[in-house]
């Protein structure tokens, strides 16, 4: 059996691991059997497999699409799976944790990134109460340490600041679903984290840009 371990010792093949675990920890799915990363977004799902084969060669991908239209890139194949597994032993949402080899500033930013891709939204609306631009990055997990390890690092790292943990619980049928919500807002903290992890997802991009500028074009006006 191949030593996966080894990948930890190159710089490059590390990153692409940490994308890979986050993407699985963010769109994705592991079972006992496979692992597999679903997604609309031909830039992420593109990277998602120009990782795999990077770290693993030319390994077998199983690829389909969902009844909803999101395609999906899925993986049997046990000793990549028991390694990955090592990682961080459990991919459910609600258990989910910083993964201990992610432990140094160049690797927090490809899982911030990647993890941000995945859960995260550049938000710019009008509120219409006020007449007030609202401006906001936020990251959802069902896992609170998970968000609270995620706020740590923006502040110590990247001197990015964020609110409060918020907290939304949801009921379906006779069963409550607790939701948390990190959010990043004031201009000096957004253009922090475009600056120092941004995103890969296109439309993601443009809409960050997009919250940028709206502070020029307000302070323009006065």
């Amino acid at each position: 059996m191949e030593d996966y371990k080894e990948l930890l010792l190159d710089s490059e093949k590390t990153k692409a691991l940490v994308r890979v675990v986050a993407h699985l920890m963010g769109d994705g799915c592991v079972t006992n059997k496979y692992f597999s990363y679903y997604n609309k977004n031909d830039t992420l799902l593109n990277g998602f497999e120009k990782d795999l084969i990077f770290l693993f060669g030319n390994i077998h991908l199983i690829k389909g699409k969902v009844n909803s239209g999101t395609r999906f890139i899925m993986v049997q194949n046990k000793p990549i799976h028991t390694f990955l597994k090592s990682l961080l032993a459990d991919y459910r949402s609600f258990a989910l944790y910083m993964p201990k080899f992610i432990d140094r500033r160049e690797l927090y930013v490809e899982f911030l990134r990647t993890i941000y891709d995945d859960e995260g939204c550049a938000a710019l609306r009008l509120y219409k109460k006020t007449n007030e631009i609202k401006r906001s990055i936020t990251l959802s997990s069902n896992s609170k340490r998970l968000l609270e390890e995620i706020k740590v690092i923006l502040e110590n790292e990247f001197a990015i600041k964020s609110n409060k943990l918020g907290r939304y619980d949801r009921r379906r049928e006779s069963k409550v679903y607790t939701n948390y919500v990190l959010t990043i807002t004031a201009k000096s903290n957004i253009e922090k984290f475009r600056d120092t992890i941004g995103f890969s997802h296109p439309a993601k991009v443009e809409k960050l840009d997009r919250m940028i500028k709206s502070y020029i074009r307000l302070a323009a006006t006065k």
